[in-house]
């Protein structure tokens, strides 16, 4: 098992070792019960299922990096940060450690948002996504953020979080750390050729923009030997380059996994390759014919939605002045705004609204894009749309952002300060979409056949829900302090009778959880008895100051 965590504290990885205890007492805890689940928008969106996770029940090795990477020899300690991938690679599991504690000396509070925003951190998760041995079995991503609060980590995750992107503690350690990831990336690509996975290969080929973002490393356009090319023109030269890498003949080929030159372009980003690819015939409105594992796109996925979900912004203005069709939705309903929301492409949802894009149309499951922007927790995307919102809506928010399990304490406040309803009990109807997935879920958990989905648990108590129970049924639990703080109420039951003091109980939710619905009940509106005043400042994400002695 590889461990990879944030510092807590400025000279010492773990200074009370509260972190190694969660780590503990959760291993203990899977143990017993080795099935983790998805997150509950994961398996609502990607049908994650949970994971049997029988070998956590035996006795296994742990790689956690101050003990395992030699501390006093610079020499030895560089030798064992290039060795990271070999590490991930012989690993069974990759465990996200991010239990929510305070930097030793900052006062800052640490969670997965902070544990994300690390390069460090960034570089170990893509040692996890670019894992090549065809020996070992699939590395399973597990991610803990408490002693009883363990989820399966999404596919996308790293792909949202360039390791150049990331926030070190020395700027130098950005150029030392470079040549690592070129590394692992170059392993990668050659993996997939040698065992025939073009469609793979194509995936990560073509997302090396994105990967290699902030990092002073070129994109890899070397693994296929055999190119020449005299074209003089840089458009033309590349176009060349682009198909001859991708092994294409023809801009209008499908591969057997529904995919088009166009379509592979769209992951890249490049204006100049779409517009070539537009000027020898290719279609600005193709779409991909199945789903995609990695990023999600659903089927009939188009080449302005994944521009618009990737922040390919040039592309996108592109297709707009090509007049590409921006109301074609994909498979579950989802047009570029609901792409764009989901993605955090603020400037994206701004291009599209001076397209005249709506940003009210839900999707198949009823979510607009404004529930999406609080679903991806962005603060900037979502006051974005708030112009073009209900209050009712502003309150739906609320709850949508508890479904990626990723609501932080800035999108919960943001909403609360839009005027969102702090007590909306949740009614979800029961003829949509949504209600009927949620009523044959609620029925599997009622027969015990969920195998510890948090879906499921959520899909059987979500009527008549707060946000204050669903932060607490979705691990949120630093959203739950600031709706107790904004004045959510504890006396409220959903409709199965449970409060949210009921649900904390249920989930052994933390200590501190748990004493703040008790005090809070009966307590004045602000909950001054159990959250400090100092609260709403200290929740705000902040970049953390921790040194990484790697």
């Amino acid at each position: 098992m590889f461990v990879s965590h944030q510092w807590a504290g400025s000279q010492h990885p773990d200074p009370s070792f509260k972190q190694f205890k969660v780590l503990q007492k959760a291993l203990r805890n899977m143990a017993k019960a080795p099935v983790v689940s998805a997150n509950i928008g994961l398996e609502l969106y990607a049908n994650t299922q949970p994971h049997d996770a029988g070998d956590l029940s035996k006795a296994i090795f742990i790689w956690y990096d101050y003990f395992s990477i030699p501390q006093a020899d610079p020499t030895s300690r560089g030798l064992a940060i290039s060795s990271i991938p070999s590490y991930v690679r012989r690993c069974r599991f990759f465990v996200i450690l991010c239990p929510h504690i305070y930097h030793h000396e900052q006062r800052t509070l640490l969670n997965k948002a902070t544990w994300k925003s690390r390069g460090w951190c960034r570089l170990e998760q893509a040692a996890w996504a670019l894992s090549a041995s065809a020996e070992e079995e699939e590395v399973c991503p597990i991610e803990i953020q408490s002693s009883t609060q363990q989820a399966l980590v999404d596919s996308w995750d790293w792909t949202r979080a360039p390791v150049g992107d990331g926030q070190f503690s020395l700027a130098s350690d950005r150029g030392k750390l470079a040549p690592v990831f070129e590394g692992m990336l170059r392993r990668k690509l050659n993996f997939h050729l040698a065992r025939g996975e073009l469609h793979d290969y194509r995936i990560l080929l073509n997302s090396q923009r994105i990967h290699l973002r902030g990092l002073p490393i070129d994109r890899i356009v070397d693994v296929v030997p055999g190119f020449q090319c005299d074209f003089q023109d840089p458009a033309a030269y590349d176009l060349a380059l682009f198909m001859h890498l991708n092994g294409f003949q023809e801009v209008t080929e499908r591969t057997a996994e529904g995919w088009t030159p166009i379509c592979f372009a769209a992951l890249d980003g490049s204006p100049m390759l779409i517009a070539s690819l537009l000027e020898h015939g290719a279609d600005m409105n193709d779409v991909i014919l199945k789903e995609d594992p990695l990023y999600h796109f659903m089927p009939r996925t188009g080449v302005p939605h994944m521009c618009a979900f990737l922040g390919h912004n040039e592309a996108l203005r592109l297709l707009i002045e090509c007049k590409a069709d921006l109301a074609r939705k994909d498979s579950i309903n989802a047009t570029p705004m609901h792409w764009a929301a989901i993605g955090s492409n603020l400037d994206g949802i701004d291009i599209l609204l001076n397209a005249g894009c709506s940003c009210l149309e839900p999707n198949l499951l009823g979510h607009s894009p404004f529930e999406l922007t609080c679903m991806s927790g962005s603060t900037g995307c979502m006051r974005e749309l708030l112009p073009y919102v209900t209050k009712r809506t502003i309150s739906l928010g609320l709850h949508a952002t508890f479904i990626h399990g990723g609501s932080s304490a800035p999108m919960v406040k943001a909403l609360i300060e839009a005027n969102a309803d702090v007590n909306h009990q949740q009614d979800v109807p029961f003829f949509s979409v949504l209600g009927v997935i949620f009523a044959a879920l609620s029925m599997k958990h009622r027969l015990n056949l969920s195998q510890n989905s948090m879906l499921s648990n959520y899909a059987y108590h979500q009527y008549d829900a707060t946000p204050l129970m669903c932060s607490i049924l979705s691990g949120c639990f630093e959203a739950t302090l600031v709706l107790l703080a904004a004045g959510a109420r504890t006396d409220l039951q959903n409709a199965r009778g449970q409060t949210a003091e009921d649900f904390a109980k249920d989930v052994v939710a933390p200590d501190h959880i748990v004493s703040a619905l008790v005090e809070a009940t009966g307590s004045p509106p602000l909950g001054e008895n159990c959250i400090r005043e100092d609260w709403w400042n200290e929740t705000m994400i902040r970049p953390t100051l921790s040194c990484r002695s790697q």
